[in-house]
């Protein structure tokens, strides 16, 4: 076996190893969507703030506000701190609207990014819980009432909810609908095995205590969500998960503008993952150390890997069929002949994994809506996007390795 064959099966060993943790994790949970009836007890339920950071959001703001205000939450236990992060735009007129309601606070700064707008909500509030909720977002009214019985379990410092795409239009946010489906199965089994590394940034929940404790957000490469679930973890804090919760948020409309996202997520990914790599392999972290830590940077390498192998073997094999077509002057034609299938053993286990993903988005849509059917979407995701994620995971990694950095827009 060469080289490259003993890659390729080791990086498919890995990836098929996990999914079929994760799935069989899943299957041991015993997920049931059933209908769950939020019971409203204002004695009991925790005062929650819940912080809203924006720059330069006024298309947006004004819908986000406007979800939170129709939360199904005591009026007297819910705080809304609106952030104006030094806005160039018209977002602190579209804040202004609201600030006669008794439950808003309003307050304008400098830019110093979202760490900095979290901070400031700290600072400017005495509630048990505080949460974000991204400018660009919306909640359903029940959502609130999902998360806060939580942390009813004093061992749980954090929640996150179920992330949905917001109204997709475009070809490339129905792909993006599919991933976030894979994603919401993630986050739910993540936190079954304790093993959380991203808090996101709609609609996440902390105990203020814990977060003031732990000395607050920090800039953490424009990717303070991931930094403080690992600083939680580090420090032996639970992250649950509550998957009836609902967020809907915003997510790119074209290429460019995904391809910018999906880098500093990486980036910053990669750049925590330097400054927690003790955690890397630590059986002292459970699952998160031994098996899910190591994982998320494997899987990195290997989608960087398996695409350089197949555009470098299209190459190969492009240049091949020209020189072919030059000295025999015939051109190839298609067949269905079953002769010709390619029967081999790693295209088998190909097929598998993508048949395990595929369990794992109907599983996801099942967590977040109760179908098991996965989005229509579905065959765009598996054979296109597969096809850019290596190309941000590339840059992302250059960028990593030189610390360019990455900007927010």
């Amino acid at each position: 076996m060469s080289i490259g064959a003993g890659i390729t099966y080791g990086f498919l060993f890995v990836s098929l190893y996990f999914e079929v943790f994760l799935l069989v994790a899943f299957l041991e949970r015993r997920f049931s969507r059933a209908p769950q009836r939020a019971v409203l007890n204002e004695a009991t339920l925790p005062t929650v703030a819940v912080v809203v950071p924006c720059f330069n959001e006024e298309s947006t703001v004004a819908g986000t506000v406007e979800s939170l205000l129709a939360l199904r939450y005591p009026a007297g236990k819910l705080e809304l701190i609106l952030v104006d992060d030094g806005s160039s735009d018209g977002t602190r007129a579209a804040l202004e609207q609201f600030r006669s309601d008794a439950r808003v606070k309003i307050f304008s700064k400098e830019n110093g990014g979202k760490h900095s707008a979290m901070n400031l909500g700290l600072e400017h509030t005495n509630a048990e819980l505080i949460g974000c909720l991204d400018a660009d977002s919306v909640v359903e009214p029940d959502a609130l009432l999902h998360i806060a019985p939580v942390f009813e379990n004093q061992r749980i410092s954090a929640v996150t909810p179920c992330i949905f795409v917001k109204e997709p239009e475009t070809i490339l946010q129905h792909m993006q609908n599919v991933e976030y489906r894979l994603s919401i199965f993630n986050r739910f089994i993540l936190a079954a095995i304790g093993s959380v590394f991203i808090t996101p940034g709609p609609f996440s929940f902390f105990r203020a205590k814990i977060v003031r404790e732990l000395g607050g957000w920090r800039f953490a490469h424009s990717t303070e969500d991931m930094e403080m679930a690992l600083r939680m973890q580090h420090e032996g804090h639970l992250i649950a998960n509550a998957p009836l919760a609902i967020v809907h948020t915003s997510t790119p409309r074209t290429l460019p503008a995904l391809f910018r996202q999906r880098v500093r997520w990486t980036y910053g990914w990669l750049r925590n993952a330097v400054d927690y790599r003790h955690m890397i392999g630590n059986g002292k972290y459970g699952n998160l150390g031994l098996l899910v830590l190591p994982s998320a940077l494997i899987s990195i390498a290997a989608g960087i890997y398996f695409f350089s192998r197949i555009a470098w073997n299209a190459l190969i094999s492009l240049r091949e069929e020209i020189v072919r077509i030059q000295f025999s002057g015939l051109y190839p034609h298609a067949s269905f002949d079953l002769f010709y299938f390619n029967t081999s053993m790693m295209l088998f286990l190909v097929f598998v994994s993508v048949a395990i993903i595929l369990a794992l988005i109907s599983a996801g849509s099942f967590i977040g809506t109760g179908s098991k059917r996965p989005p229509l979407s579905t065959p765009l995701f598996l054979l296109f996007y597969s096809f850019l994620v290596p190309l941000w995971l590339g840059t992302a990694v250059v960028r990593a390795v030189f610390k360019t950095g990455v900007s927010w827009r």
